[in-house]
């Protein structure tokens, strides 16, 4: 018997010992990220606006709290000789997922301007009275192509495993698209379906505002009304291009 009190005594005063406040039981993020940062820090990151008259970081802001993206994309050919190709704005609305917090979803517009030979090329020779095979385009005949789609992304920061970088964030996204092209060499407009394909690096130079550069790759087919009994293969062009944008933009 004595024994069993001699051991409910030390008992006791762990007991109190290890007492939690509320503070600890419930802590802040600031805290988490401090005692826990290869979980809460691999994808995320604490981001600090600079307060100039003070000369220091204030404003601190934990990126897993974002949970919309908006962005406008000024768009250039990829072909590094001829970069004004293709001439075209985006503009795109991206809102996190609750339940799989590394996925958003959301919607893109874009309208370029190009060149025909730029997004596309001229149908092998046909026998069919107005086929496109019947229509040899110059390779610099104007088009215009919009786009609205919807789509998928995924934002994390690869860049961590080779910098040691808090701001800079990559993200990947796929669109499936209409597409409707005016082509003026024949003054027809062509409507179809197409898919986006984005990989973007992005710095958050502020706690929402962000800038970077993406690589947005396209295909699509498009098919105009038929002139007189062509098949629907006779009247459709394929299209494909590889552009580079400037993108800015806020998380909020």
């Amino acid at each position: 018997m004595t024994f069993f009190l001699f051991l409910l005594v030390p008992l006791s005063l762990w007991a109190e010992v290890l007492d939690l406040s509320d503070e600890e039981l419930n802590p802040d993020s600031e805290e988490v990220l401090v005692k826990k940062p290869e979980k809460y820090l691999r994808n995320e990151s604490m981001i600090y606006d600079f307060n100039t008259n003070l000369g220091i970081k204030d404003q601190r802001r934990f990126t897993g709290l974002d949970r919309n993206k908006f962005s406008v994309a000024g768009h250039l050919s990829a072909e590094y000789e001829h970069p004004l190709d293709i001439l075209g704005l985006e503009i795109s609305y991206l809102h996190r997922t609750a339940s799989y917090n590394q996925i958003w979803w959301g919607a893109q517009f874009f309208r370029h301007q190009s060149y025909f030979d730029t997004i596309t090329q001229n149908r092998s020779s046909s026998t069919t009275p107005n086929s496109e095979g019947s229509f040899i385009r110059p390779g610099d005949t104007k088009n215009s192509i919009i786009g609205i789609g919807f789509g998928a992304a995924y934002r994390f920061k690869l860049l961590l495993d080779f910098f040691h970088t808090e701001d800079w964030f990559e993200m990947v996204e796929v669109f499936a698209n209409g597409l409707m092209l005016d082509e003026s060499f024949v003054d027809q407009s062509y409507r179809g379906y197409g898919l986006t394909t984005n990989y973007g690096i992005h710095k958050r130079s502020r706690t929402s505002f962000f800038y970077g550069i993406k690589f947005s790759y396209n295909v699509g087919r498009v098919t105009r009304e038929a002139i007189t009994n062509e098949s629907s293969d006779d009247r459709s062009l394929a299209l494909g291009w590889l552009s580079g944008a400037f993108e800015i933009g806020y998380f909020y």
